[in-house]
């Protein structure tokens, strides 16, 4: 693991003056952030807090709630949901580390460069390179389509102001999403082949009994994905038609986990502004800060009736078309 912490890292480019309070339902992991040089506070206690408080919110054991927010309204808020993906204490230091080394400035430049791409009236985005290279080429190039209905989630600065409630992942990806249900490409649809090297399996906090199941079983193929090293993913028409690592086909397992009635729709296209953070990412770990570290990532399923895959292409040359 490369990165040393021994303080409160680029959080202070989020909150610049006064203390920065690290809330945990977690009493080890909170242990472990007072030793990086923030000040604890149990989850139990938040009532204590004055008003306007900078906190870092780190949930191992709770999925987001609106009882939750509720009790964070008069304070700033990052919010870091470690039990949507792993809640293990391995995995939750890890994320409290990644947490520390991102740089928020530079995740913040680099989601405005998206922005204003995109407002540019772009209408594909070719990741790889820009003319299709030879048949039998191994290599990531995806042609990304853009529709009339974009929407794109993203927090492209590194202030948080008194009652915002932001969550890392907007901190460290811009996100564009469509409906399981949407049809056609007026968000977008995508096309090609990638070589991803981390896989992330998260749940919604609305997630159904079937879908625990699914996102269970999600976590085991997560595992195994992960352990046999880069994963070759081709879309079509913006389905997965295949993903394979180590020379096994993992599609039907993928299509399982991520509710069969979804059909392998790609769900998602997030782009990483957490560029910075690479060097010191672990694949292994199931946290949502490997997520914006790559260069883009494809998600599958939706997190509530199956489990939301996310494969992240670490690095990839990217081009905007009209």
């Amino acid at each position: 693991m490369q990165g040393i912490v021994n303080s409160p890292g680029c959080l202070r480019q989020i909150f610049p003056e006064g203390v920065i309070v690290a809330v945990t339902d977690d009493a080890q992991l909170g242990s472990e952030a007072a030793g990086y040089g923030l000040r604890h506070v149990p989850l139990d206690d938040v009532a204590t807090l004055p008003t306007g408080s900078n906190v870092v919110l780190f949930l191992s054991h709770h999925l987001i709630s609106k009882k939750i927010r509720v009790l964070f309204k008069h304070h700033r808020v990052l919010v870091v949901p470690i039990a949507s993906f792993d809640g293990t204490p391995e995995a939750a230091r890890y994320t409290l580390r990644m947490t520390l080394l991102t740089d928020y400035l530079k995740a913040a430049e680099t989601a405005t460069y998206w922005i204003d791409g995109l407002r540019s009236g772009a209408k594909k985005i070719i990741f790889g390179p820009l003319a299709a290279p030879g048949e039998g080429a191994d290599v990531t190039r995806l042609v990304c389509s853009l529709g009339p209905s974009l929407t794109v989630d993203a927090w492209p600065h590194a202030a948080i102001g008194v009652g915002d409630w932001v969550s890392i992942g907007s901190c460290c990806e811009l996100s564009i999403s469509k409906q399981p249900s949407s049809i056609g490409d007026d968000t977008f649809s995508m096309e090609g082949t990638v070589h991803a090297s981390g896989v992330l399996a998260a749940r919604d906090p609305r997630s159904t009994e079937e879908g625990g199941a699914r996102i269970r079983r999600a976590h085991q193929l997560r595992a195994e994905m992960t352990s046999l090293g880069s994963i070759t993913l081709s879309l079509k028409d913006n389905v997965l038609v295949s993903a394979r690592a180590g020379g096994k086909d993992f599609t039907e397992g993928l299509l399982d986990v991520t509710n069969p009635d979804r059909g392998l729709q790609a769900l998602e296209l997030g782009i990483g502004t957490n560029l910075s953070l690479l060097p010191n990412v672990d694949w292994r770990y199931n946290s949502q800060l490997n997520e914006g570290a790559g260069v883009m990532h494809i998600g599958f399923g939706e997190g509530i009736t199956g489990a939301h895959m996310d494969f992240i292409i670490p690095e990839s040359d990217h081009h905007f078309l009209p």
